[in-house]
Protein backbone atom coordinates (compact mmCIF):
# COMPACT_ATOMS: atom_id res chain seq x y z
CA UNK A 1 0.00 0.00 0.00
CA UNK A 2 2.80 2.40 0.92
CA UNK A 3 4.73 1.46 -2.25
CA UNK A 4 1.72 2.27 -4.45
CA UNK A 5 1.29 5.58 -2.63
CA UNK A 6 4.96 6.45 -3.16
CA UNK A 7 4.66 5.75 -6.90
CA UNK A 8 1.48 7.84 -7.00
CA UNK A 9 3.24 10.68 -5.21
CA UNK A 10 6.00 10.62 -7.81
CA UNK A 11 3.42 11.30 -10.51
CA UNK A 12 1.76 13.97 -8.36
CA UNK A 13 5.15 15.63 -7.96
CA UNK A 14 5.76 15.43 -11.70
CA UNK A 15 2.38 17.05 -12.26
CA UNK A 16 3.26 19.82 -9.79
CA UNK A 17 6.62 20.34 -11.52
CA UNK A 18 4.95 20.70 -14.92
CA UNK A 19 2.38 23.15 -13.52
CA UNK A 20 5.17 25.17 -11.88
CA UNK A 21 7.11 25.37 -15.16
CA UNK A 22 3.95 26.37 -17.07
CA UNK A 23 2.50 28.95 -14.71
CA UNK A 24 5.12 29.76 -12.03
CA UNK A 25 3.67 32.19 -9.48
CA UNK A 26 1.04 34.00 -11.55
CA UNK A 27 -2.43 35.52 -11.58
CA UNK A 28 -3.77 32.55 -13.60
CA UNK A 29 -2.53 30.03 -11.07
CA UNK A 30 -3.77 32.19 -8.19
CA UNK A 31 -7.24 32.17 -9.80
CA UNK A 32 -7.23 28.38 -10.23
CA UNK A 33 -5.97 27.76 -6.71
CA UNK A 34 -8.61 30.04 -5.19
CA UNK A 35 -11.43 28.34 -7.14
CA UNK A 36 -10.03 24.91 -6.32
CA UNK A 37 -9.64 25.71 -2.62
CA UNK A 38 -13.27 26.86 -2.37
CA UNK A 39 -14.53 23.68 -4.06
CA UNK A 40 -12.27 21.42 -2.05
CA UNK A 41 -13.39 23.12 1.13
CA UNK A 42 -17.08 22.55 0.40
CA UNK A 43 -16.88 18.93 -0.72
CA UNK A 44 -14.16 17.73 1.62
CA UNK A 45 -16.66 18.12 4.45
CA UNK A 46 -19.08 15.78 2.71
CA UNK A 47 -16.44 13.26 1.66
CA UNK A 48 -14.63 13.08 4.99
CA UNK A 49 -17.84 13.06 7.01
CA UNK A 50 -19.66 10.40 5.02
CA UNK A 51 -16.81 7.89 4.94
CA UNK A 52 -16.18 8.33 8.68
CA UNK A 53 -19.82 7.86 9.67
CA UNK A 54 -20.61 4.96 7.32
CA UNK A 55 -17.69 2.64 8.19
CA UNK A 56 -18.95 1.71 11.72
CA UNK A 57 -22.43 1.02 10.29
CA UNK A 58 -21.19 -1.33 7.58
CA UNK A 59 -20.65 -4.09 10.13
CA UNK A 60 -24.36 -4.92 10.48
CA UNK A 61 -26.72 -5.69 7.60
CA UNK A 62 -29.62 -4.25 9.59
CA UNK A 63 -28.16 -0.79 8.95
CA UNK A 64 -28.24 -1.06 5.13
CA UNK A 65 -31.50 0.82 4.54
CA UNK A 66 -30.42 3.64 6.83
CA UNK A 67 -27.10 3.85 4.97
CA UNK A 68 -28.88 4.09 1.61
CA UNK A 69 -31.15 6.88 2.87
CA UNK A 70 -28.15 8.66 4.37
CA UNK A 71 -26.22 8.52 1.07
CA UNK A 72 -29.25 9.70 -0.92
CA UNK A 73 -29.87 12.73 1.31
CA UNK A 74 -26.23 13.80 1.61
CA UNK A 75 -25.43 13.64 -2.08
CA UNK A 76 -28.70 15.28 -3.11
CA UNK A 77 -27.63 18.16 -0.88
CA UNK A 78 -24.17 18.04 -2.46
CA UNK A 79 -25.70 18.32 -5.93
CA UNK A 80 -27.80 21.32 -4.86
CA UNK A 81 -24.62 22.97 -3.57
CA UNK A 82 -22.98 22.27 -6.92
CA UNK A 83 -25.78 24.04 -8.80
CA UNK A 84 -25.65 26.95 -6.34
CA UNK A 85 -21.88 27.34 -6.74
CA UNK A 86 -22.10 27.38 -10.54
CA UNK A 87 -24.96 29.89 -10.65
CA UNK A 88 -23.43 32.27 -8.10
CA UNK A 89 -19.79 31.64 -9.00
CA UNK A 90 -18.94 35.28 -9.70
CA UNK A 91 -20.37 36.49 -6.39
CA UNK A 92 -18.53 33.73 -4.53
CA UNK A 93 -15.20 34.71 -6.08
CA UNK A 94 -15.75 38.41 -5.44
CA UNK A 95 -16.41 37.70 -1.77
CA UNK A 96 -13.59 35.15 -1.34
CA UNK A 97 -10.96 36.96 -3.42
CA UNK A 98 -11.37 40.39 -1.88
CA UNK A 99 -10.31 42.03 -5.14
CA UNK A 100 -11.83 44.25 -7.82
CA UNK A 101 -9.52 42.96 -10.55
CA UNK A 102 -12.02 42.12 -13.33
CA UNK A 103 -9.68 39.71 -15.14
CA UNK A 104 -9.01 37.74 -11.95
CA UNK A 105 -12.70 37.59 -10.99
CA UNK A 106 -13.88 36.41 -14.42
CA UNK A 107 -11.07 33.85 -14.72
CA UNK A 108 -11.57 32.43 -11.23
CA UNK A 109 -15.37 32.35 -11.68
CA UNK A 110 -15.05 30.35 -14.90
CA UNK A 111 -12.57 27.97 -13.31
CA UNK A 112 -14.95 27.47 -10.39
CA UNK A 113 -17.27 25.56 -12.76
CA UNK A 114 -14.55 22.97 -13.38
CA UNK A 115 -13.31 22.80 -9.78
CA UNK A 116 -16.79 22.51 -8.23
CA UNK A 117 -17.64 19.59 -10.54
CA UNK A 118 -14.31 17.98 -9.62
CA UNK A 119 -15.02 18.50 -5.92
CA UNK A 120 -18.44 16.85 -6.17
CA UNK A 121 -17.00 13.83 -7.99
CA UNK A 122 -14.22 13.53 -5.41
CA UNK A 123 -16.75 13.52 -2.57
CA UNK A 124 -18.53 10.59 -4.26
CA UNK A 125 -15.18 8.88 -4.63
CA UNK A 126 -14.61 9.18 -0.86
CA UNK A 127 -17.77 7.14 -0.29
CA UNK A 128 -16.56 4.38 -2.61
CA UNK A 129 -13.10 4.57 -1.01
CA UNK A 130 -14.57 4.00 2.46
CA UNK A 131 -16.49 0.94 1.22
CA UNK A 132 -13.38 -0.54 -0.42
CA UNK A 133 -11.23 0.05 2.67
CA UNK A 134 -13.81 -1.55 4.97
CA UNK A 135 -13.60 -4.62 2.74
CA UNK A 136 -9.78 -4.59 3.01
CA UNK A 137 -9.33 -3.60 -0.65
CA UNK A 138 -6.68 -1.01 0.15
CA UNK A 139 -4.39 -1.76 -2.78
CA UNK A 140 -7.15 -1.71 -5.41
CA UNK A 141 -8.08 1.77 -4.26
CA UNK A 142 -4.43 2.87 -4.44
CA UNK A 143 -4.04 1.41 -7.94
CA UNK A 144 -7.03 3.42 -9.18
CA UNK A 145 -5.58 6.65 -7.79
CA UNK A 146 -2.19 5.83 -9.37
CA UNK A 147 -3.80 5.18 -12.75
CA UNK A 148 -5.70 8.48 -12.62
CA UNK A 149 -2.55 10.45 -11.83
CA UNK A 150 -0.60 8.79 -14.64
CA UNK A 151 -3.33 9.82 -17.10
CA UNK A 152 -3.30 13.36 -15.67
CA UNK A 153 0.46 13.73 -16.19
CA UNK A 154 0.24 12.40 -19.76
CA UNK A 155 -2.57 14.78 -20.67
CA UNK A 156 -0.74 17.68 -19.05
CA UNK A 157 2.37 16.97 -21.12
CA UNK A 158 0.29 16.72 -24.31
CA UNK A 159 -1.52 20.01 -23.68
CA UNK A 160 -0.14 23.53 -23.54
CA UNK A 161 0.14 26.39 -21.06
CA UNK A 162 -3.58 26.99 -20.76
CA UNK A 163 -5.20 27.19 -17.33
CA UNK A 164 -8.62 26.13 -18.69
CA UNK A 165 -7.11 23.00 -20.23
CA UNK A 166 -5.47 22.19 -16.91
CA UNK A 167 -8.80 22.57 -15.08
CA UNK A 168 -10.51 20.36 -17.66
CA UNK A 169 -8.07 17.45 -17.43
CA UNK A 170 -8.23 17.55 -13.62
CA UNK A 171 -12.01 17.17 -13.96
CA UNK A 172 -11.63 14.39 -16.53
CA UNK A 173 -9.25 12.32 -14.39
CA UNK A 174 -11.53 12.81 -11.36
CA UNK A 175 -14.31 11.25 -13.48
CA UNK A 176 -12.06 8.27 -14.30
CA UNK A 177 -11.17 7.92 -10.63
CA UNK A 178 -14.82 7.81 -9.60
CA UNK A 179 -15.78 5.39 -12.37
CA UNK A 180 -13.25 2.74 -11.31
CA UNK A 181 -13.92 3.25 -7.60
CA UNK A 182 -17.61 2.65 -8.27
CA UNK A 183 -16.87 -0.35 -10.48
CA UNK A 184 -14.88 -2.17 -7.79
CA UNK A 185 -17.28 -1.11 -5.03
CA UNK A 186 -20.02 -3.04 -6.84
CA UNK A 187 -17.92 -6.20 -6.42
CA UNK A 188 -18.17 -5.98 -2.63
CA UNK A 189 -21.22 -7.03 -0.62
CA UNK A 190 -22.41 -3.42 -0.49
CA UNK A 191 -25.47 -2.67 -2.63
CA UNK A 192 -26.88 0.85 -2.90
CA UNK A 193 -30.49 1.69 -3.68
CA UNK A 194 -32.08 5.14 -3.66
CA UNK A 195 -34.23 5.77 -0.58
CA UNK A 196 -35.71 8.88 1.00
CA UNK A 197 -37.46 7.65 4.14
CA UNK A 198 -36.44 10.44 6.51
CA UNK A 199 -38.20 8.72 9.43
CA UNK A 200 -35.79 5.76 9.45
CA UNK A 201 -34.15 5.51 12.90
CA UNK A 202 -30.69 4.49 11.64
CA UNK A 203 -30.73 7.39 9.20
CA UNK A 204 -31.61 9.85 11.98
CA UNK A 205 -28.78 8.50 14.13
CA UNK A 206 -26.29 8.78 11.25
CA UNK A 207 -27.35 12.37 10.52
CA UNK A 208 -26.89 13.31 14.16
CA UNK A 209 -23.36 11.91 13.92
CA UNK A 210 -22.71 13.34 10.49
CA UNK A 211 -23.09 17.08 11.04
CA UNK A 212 -20.47 17.43 13.78
CA UNK A 213 -18.21 14.95 11.97
CA UNK A 214 -18.55 16.88 8.73
CA UNK A 215 -17.19 19.99 10.40
CA UNK A 216 -14.63 18.48 12.75
CA UNK A 217 -12.97 16.26 10.15
CA UNK A 218 -12.71 19.27 7.85
CA UNK A 219 -10.65 21.33 10.27
CA UNK A 220 -7.59 20.97 8.03
CA UNK A 221 -9.60 22.22 5.05
CA UNK A 222 -10.91 25.09 7.16
CA UNK A 223 -7.31 26.07 7.91
CA UNK A 224 -6.38 25.87 4.23
CA UNK A 225 -9.38 27.96 3.19
CA UNK A 226 -8.72 30.60 5.83
CA UNK A 227 -5.09 30.81 4.77
CA UNK A 228 -6.09 31.06 1.10
CA UNK A 229 -8.66 33.81 1.70
CA UNK A 230 -6.14 35.85 3.68
CA UNK A 231 -3.44 35.21 1.05
CA UNK A 232 -5.86 36.42 -1.65
CA UNK A 233 -5.67 39.85 -0.04
CA UNK A 234 -1.85 39.86 -0.05
CA UNK A 235 0.38 40.63 -3.09
CA UNK A 236 -0.09 38.67 -6.35
CA UNK A 237 1.44 35.21 -6.15
CA UNK A 238 0.76 34.70 -2.43
CA UNK A 239 -1.95 32.09 -3.10
CA UNK A 240 0.37 30.21 -5.48
CA UNK A 241 3.24 30.21 -2.96
CA UNK A 242 0.88 28.91 -0.29
CA UNK A 243 -0.44 26.24 -2.65
CA UNK A 244 3.04 25.02 -3.64
CA UNK A 245 3.91 24.75 0.06
CA UNK A 246 0.68 22.93 0.85
CA UNK A 247 1.34 20.57 -2.07
CA UNK A 248 4.49 19.40 -0.30
CA UNK A 249 2.68 19.05 3.03
CA UNK A 250 -0.29 17.28 1.43
CA UNK A 251 2.08 14.83 -0.21
CA UNK A 252 3.48 13.95 3.21
CA UNK A 253 0.01 13.66 4.72
CA UNK A 254 -1.21 11.41 1.92
CA UNK A 255 1.91 9.28 1.82
CA UNK A 256 2.07 8.42 5.50
CA UNK A 257 -0.75 9.88 7.58
CA UNK A 258 -3.44 9.06 5.01
CA UNK A 259 -2.25 5.46 4.73
CA UNK A 260 -1.93 5.01 8.48
CA UNK A 261 -5.39 6.46 9.16
CA UNK A 262 -6.98 4.33 6.44
CA UNK A 263 -5.29 1.28 7.93
CA UNK A 264 -5.86 2.10 11.60
CA UNK A 265 -9.48 3.29 11.74
CA UNK A 266 -11.22 0.08 10.57
CA UNK A 267 -8.92 -2.00 12.78
CA UNK A 268 -9.68 0.09 15.85
CA UNK A 269 -13.40 -0.11 15.10
CA UNK A 270 -13.17 -3.92 15.04
CA UNK A 271 -11.51 -4.12 18.48
CA UNK A 272 -13.80 -5.73 21.04
CA UNK A 273 -13.50 -3.09 23.80
CA UNK A 274 -12.12 0.35 24.62
CA UNK A 275 -9.23 -1.05 26.65
CA UNK A 276 -7.83 -2.82 23.57
CA UNK A 277 -8.60 0.21 21.40
CA UNK A 278 -6.70 2.56 23.69
CA UNK A 279 -3.70 0.24 23.82
CA UNK A 280 -3.57 0.23 20.02
CA UNK A 281 -4.29 3.96 19.86
CA UNK A 282 -1.32 4.78 22.11
CA UNK A 283 0.97 2.68 19.92
CA UNK A 284 -0.29 4.35 16.75
CA UNK A 285 0.14 7.82 18.25
CA UNK A 286 3.76 7.09 19.11
CA UNK A 287 4.34 5.68 15.63
CA UNK A 288 2.89 8.69 13.78
CA UNK A 289 4.72 11.08 16.10
CA UNK A 290 8.02 9.42 15.21
CA UNK A 291 7.23 9.43 11.49
CA UNK A 292 6.04 13.06 11.42
CA UNK A 293 8.99 14.30 13.47
CA UNK A 294 11.32 12.43 11.13
CA UNK A 295 9.68 14.18 8.20
CA UNK A 296 10.28 17.58 9.81
CA UNK A 297 13.95 16.67 10.13
CA UNK A 298 14.23 15.33 6.58
CA UNK A 299 12.47 18.36 5.14
CA UNK A 300 14.81 20.70 6.97
CA UNK A 301 17.81 18.68 5.74
CA UNK A 302 16.91 18.26 2.07
CA UNK A 303 13.66 20.13 1.50
CA UNK A 304 15.15 23.18 -0.16
CA UNK A 305 17.11 21.03 -2.58
CA UNK A 306 14.01 18.92 -3.19
CA UNK A 307 11.87 21.97 -4.03
CA UNK A 308 14.61 23.24 -6.34
CA UNK A 309 14.67 19.91 -8.19
CA UNK A 310 10.90 19.73 -8.32
CA UNK A 311 9.83 23.26 -9.23
CA UNK A 312 12.81 25.42 -10.22
CA UNK A 313 12.47 25.64 -14.00
CA UNK A 314 10.58 27.69 -16.55
CA UNK A 315 8.56 30.38 -14.79
CA UNK A 316 9.59 29.20 -11.31
CA UNK A 317 12.71 31.06 -10.08
CA UNK A 318 15.34 30.50 -7.37
CA UNK A 319 13.72 33.27 -5.30
CA UNK A 320 10.43 31.39 -5.50
CA UNK A 321 12.20 28.26 -4.23
CA UNK A 322 13.50 30.07 -1.14
CA UNK A 323 10.06 31.44 -0.22
CA UNK A 324 8.20 28.17 -0.82
CA UNK A 325 10.76 26.23 1.24
CA UNK A 326 10.49 28.56 4.23
CA UNK A 327 6.68 28.59 4.15
CA UNK A 328 6.56 24.78 3.82
CA UNK A 329 9.14 24.34 6.60
CA UNK A 330 6.95 26.34 8.97
CA UNK A 331 3.95 24.22 8.01
CA UNK A 332 5.83 20.95 8.67
CA UNK A 333 6.03 21.87 12.35
CA UNK A 334 2.30 21.15 12.60
CA UNK A 335 2.57 17.64 11.10
CA UNK A 336 2.90 15.72 14.41
CA UNK A 337 0.05 17.61 16.08
CA UNK A 338 -2.27 17.22 13.08
CA UNK A 339 -1.57 13.49 12.95
CA UNK A 340 -2.11 12.87 16.67
CA UNK A 341 -5.23 15.04 16.74
CA UNK A 342 -6.67 13.11 13.80
CA UNK A 343 -6.19 9.79 15.61
CA UNK A 344 -7.83 11.16 18.75
CA UNK A 345 -10.78 12.38 16.69
CA UNK A 346 -11.20 8.87 15.29
CA UNK A 347 -11.42 7.47 18.80
CA UNK A 348 -14.28 9.85 19.57
CA UNK A 349 -16.03 8.80 16.34
CA UNK A 350 -15.69 5.13 17.25
CA UNK A 351 -17.56 5.85 20.44
CA UNK A 352 -20.24 7.74 18.48
CA UNK A 353 -19.23 11.10 19.91
CA UNK A 354 -18.95 13.56 17.04
CA UNK A 355 -20.00 16.61 19.05
CA UNK A 356 -16.76 16.95 21.02
CA UNK A 357 -14.47 17.05 17.94
CA UNK A 358 -16.98 19.42 16.34
CA UNK A 359 -16.77 21.93 19.21
CA UNK A 360 -12.98 21.62 19.22
CA UNK A 361 -12.78 22.27 15.47
CA UNK A 362 -15.00 25.34 15.60
CA UNK A 363 -13.03 26.83 18.46
CA UNK A 364 -9.71 26.20 16.71
CA UNK A 365 -10.98 27.66 13.44
CA UNK A 366 -11.81 30.88 15.26
CA UNK A 367 -8.36 30.92 16.86
CA UNK A 368 -6.76 30.28 13.47
CA UNK A 369 -8.63 33.16 11.83
CA UNK A 370 -7.75 35.59 14.62
CA UNK A 371 -4.04 34.74 14.86
CA UNK A 372 -3.48 34.49 11.10
CA UNK A 373 -5.20 37.80 10.35
CA UNK A 374 -3.28 39.64 13.06
CA UNK A 375 0.12 38.18 12.12
CA UNK A 376 -0.48 38.68 8.36
CA UNK A 377 -0.72 42.43 8.96
CA UNK A 378 2.82 42.50 10.30
CA UNK A 379 4.67 39.69 8.50
CA UNK A 380 2.44 38.93 5.51
CA UNK A 381 2.24 35.35 4.25
CA UNK A 382 4.56 34.04 6.97
CA UNK A 383 2.08 35.27 9.56
CA UNK A 384 -0.67 33.26 7.88
CA UNK A 385 1.18 29.95 8.17
CA UNK A 386 2.49 30.65 11.67
CA UNK A 387 -1.11 31.25 12.74
CA UNK A 388 -2.09 27.89 11.26
CA UNK A 389 0.69 26.10 13.15
CA UNK A 390 -0.22 27.73 16.46
CA UNK A 391 -3.88 26.81 15.92
CA UNK A 392 -2.84 23.20 15.24
CA UNK A 393 -1.04 22.93 18.57
CA UNK A 394 -4.00 24.52 20.35
CA UNK A 395 -6.28 21.97 18.69
CA UNK A 396 -4.29 19.01 20.01
CA UNK A 397 -4.04 20.52 23.48
CA UNK A 398 -7.79 21.06 23.87
CA UNK A 399 -8.89 17.72 22.36
CA UNK A 400 -6.43 15.92 24.68
CA UNK A 401 -8.05 17.56 27.69
CA UNK A 402 -11.49 16.56 26.42
CA UNK A 403 -10.28 12.99 25.80
CA UNK A 404 -9.15 12.68 29.41
CA UNK A 405 -12.48 14.01 30.72
CA UNK A 406 -14.64 11.94 28.38
CA UNK A 407 -13.12 8.45 28.60
CA UNK A 408 -11.66 6.20 31.31
CA UNK A 409 -7.90 6.00 30.77
CA UNK A 410 -6.52 2.49 30.34
CA UNK A 411 -2.87 3.41 29.77
CA UNK A 412 -0.11 5.05 31.79
CA UNK A 413 -0.25 8.76 30.96
CA UNK A 414 3.21 9.55 32.34
CA UNK A 415 4.83 6.82 30.25
CA UNK A 416 2.87 7.93 27.20
CA UNK A 417 3.97 11.58 27.60
CA UNK A 418 7.56 10.60 28.36
CA UNK A 419 7.88 8.47 25.22
CA UNK A 420 6.44 11.18 22.96
CA UNK A 421 8.47 13.97 24.56
CA UNK A 422 11.53 11.80 24.06
CA UNK A 423 10.78 11.77 20.32
CA UNK A 424 10.54 15.57 20.26
CA UNK A 425 13.86 15.83 22.13
CA UNK A 426 15.53 13.44 19.68
CA UNK A 427 14.16 15.45 16.75
CA UNK A 428 15.58 18.68 18.21
CA UNK A 429 19.03 17.12 18.66
CA UNK A 430 18.88 15.74 15.12
CA UNK A 431 17.99 19.14 13.65
CA UNK A 432 20.95 20.72 15.46
CA UNK A 433 23.23 17.98 14.13
CA UNK A 434 21.87 18.47 10.60
CA UNK A 435 22.37 22.24 10.88
CA UNK A 436 26.02 21.80 11.90
CA UNK A 437 26.59 19.23 9.16
CA UNK A 438 25.04 21.41 6.42
CA UNK A 439 27.01 24.48 7.50
CA UNK A 440 30.24 22.48 7.64
CA UNK A 441 29.86 20.65 4.32
CA UNK A 442 28.58 22.57 1.32
CA UNK A 443 27.59 20.44 -1.67
CA UNK A 444 27.05 22.20 -4.99
CA UNK A 445 24.92 19.52 -6.63
CA UNK A 446 21.33 19.77 -5.38
CA UNK A 447 20.74 16.07 -6.12
CA UNK A 448 23.76 14.86 -4.16
CA UNK A 449 23.17 17.45 -1.44
CA UNK A 450 19.58 16.34 -0.86
CA UNK A 451 20.63 12.68 -0.61
CA UNK A 452 23.68 13.25 1.61
CA UNK A 453 21.96 15.65 4.02
CA UNK A 454 18.87 13.43 4.28
CA UNK A 455 20.80 10.20 4.82
CA UNK A 456 22.95 11.83 7.51
CA UNK A 457 19.85 13.12 9.32
CA UNK A 458 18.11 9.76 9.07
CA UNK A 459 21.11 7.92 10.54
CA UNK A 460 21.38 10.38 13.43
CA UNK A 461 17.64 10.18 14.16
CA UNK A 462 17.48 6.38 14.19
CA UNK A 463 20.69 6.15 16.22
CA UNK A 464 19.27 8.46 18.88
CA UNK A 465 16.00 6.51 18.98
CA UNK A 466 18.02 3.34 19.59
CA UNK A 467 20.34 5.02 22.09
CA UNK A 468 17.46 6.39 24.15
CA UNK A 469 15.52 3.10 23.82
CA UNK A 470 12.36 4.41 22.22
CA UNK A 471 9.32 2.16 22.55
CA UNK A 472 8.52 2.66 18.87
CA UNK A 473 10.70 -0.36 18.05
CA UNK A 474 8.41 -2.57 20.19
CA UNK A 475 5.20 -1.65 18.36
CA UNK A 476 3.43 -4.51 16.56
CA UNK A 477 0.86 -3.33 14.02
Amino acid sequence: MVLLTIITQIFILVKSAIVASYFGISTELDAFNLANRISTFIYSFIGAGISTVIIPYLRDKINRKGINIFISVIYTTGFILLVFMIIFRKEIIMFAGGTKNTYFIVLAANLLIFTSLTGFLNSLMQLAKGILEFNDKFNIQKLIVLFSNVILVILLLIGGKNIYYYAFIVLFTASLNLFFHGLFSRKTNFVYSFHYDLRNQNFKEMMILFFPTMLSTGVYQVSLLIDTLIAARLPVGSISILNYSNTVISMINLLLLGNITSFVYPKLVKKSNNKERQKSLVDYILLVNVLMCLLILLFYSGGREGISILFERGEFTKENTAIVFLVALILTISLPTNAIRDLLYRYFYMNKDTFTPFVNSIMISIINIAISMILSIYIGLYGVVIGTVLASYSSLFFISIRFKKKFPIYFNIKTFLFENCKVVFITSLSVIAAMIFKNGIEIESVFIGMIVYSVFSLIVFIALLKLLKSEVFNIRL
